[in-house]
């Protein structure tokens, strides 16, 4: 995995200008999309803020520390706006308030959580990213969340650099979602139409019938 962490806005637009080249000439055009707030509440005077976006498409990962940014990137609004992109993201309603009270409105963002859950753990009200991960990806994910708690998500806003463990988790999360996302995207493409297995089905059964 190559994660470029940054909160500068010129090599975020780097990034992104490397991202397009690649997805534009890709067939599946999909960004995996995470966001970290600057806390884990809103309060009735102040909203909760983007401290971190997380980007990923392939082995790619872009952590921008937004909340510490040294100037506002155009480019980001650009990339994240219209329909060119598929973004993936997992529970995403937070993330689009959020995103959208920053001016950076995505509008092609698919929500995991809405689409797939593990048939394994059915048991399980509310299914979380490590649960799917570890169903689409491997078992690694199943760790992927544990020693980060409250203390450690009050700290996304704290002056950069990101502690090397903020760090894993950021990068680890926008892949995890990238990665199930194409994963799935993959799978769906590749079932048999109903209709093909309709059709097979009938005449396999008018075979049965004439021998």
């Amino acid at each position: 995995m190559k994660v470029l962490y940054t909160n500068m806005a010129s090599s975020v637009e780097s990034w992104l200008v490397k991202a397009e080249g690649v997805l534009d000439a890709s067939a599946r055009k999909i960004v995996g999309l995470d966001v970290e707030y600057d806390k884990s509440r809103d309060s009735y005077f102040r909203k909760k803020k983007a401290a971190v976006i997380q980007l990923c498409y392939g082995k790619n990962v872009l952590v921008y520390h937004i909340y510490h940014a040294n100037e506002k990137c155009p480019k980001l609004r650009d990339f994240l706006w219209g329909w060119r992109y598929i973004f993936a993201g997992f529970c995403i309603a937070e993330d689009k308030n959020v995103l959208g009270r920053a001016y950076l409105p995505v509008h092609n963002l698919k929500d995991i959580q809405q689409i797939w859950r593990d048939p394994e753990k059915s048991w399980k009200h509310m299914q979380g990213l490590k649960d799917v991960a570890t169903a689409i990806i491997d078992p690694y994910y199943e760790e992927m969340k544990d020693g980060f708690g409250n203390t450690e998500h009050s700290m996304w806003a704290n002056a950069p650099p990101l502690p090397d463990k903020h760090f894993e988790y950021a990068a680890r999360d926008a892949y995890a979602t990238y990665e199930v996302y194409r994963r799935l995207d993959v799978y769906e493409r590749g079932f048999f139409p109903f209709t093909n297995i309709l059709r097979r089905s009938i005449a396999g059964i008018g075979e049965e019938i004439i021998s």
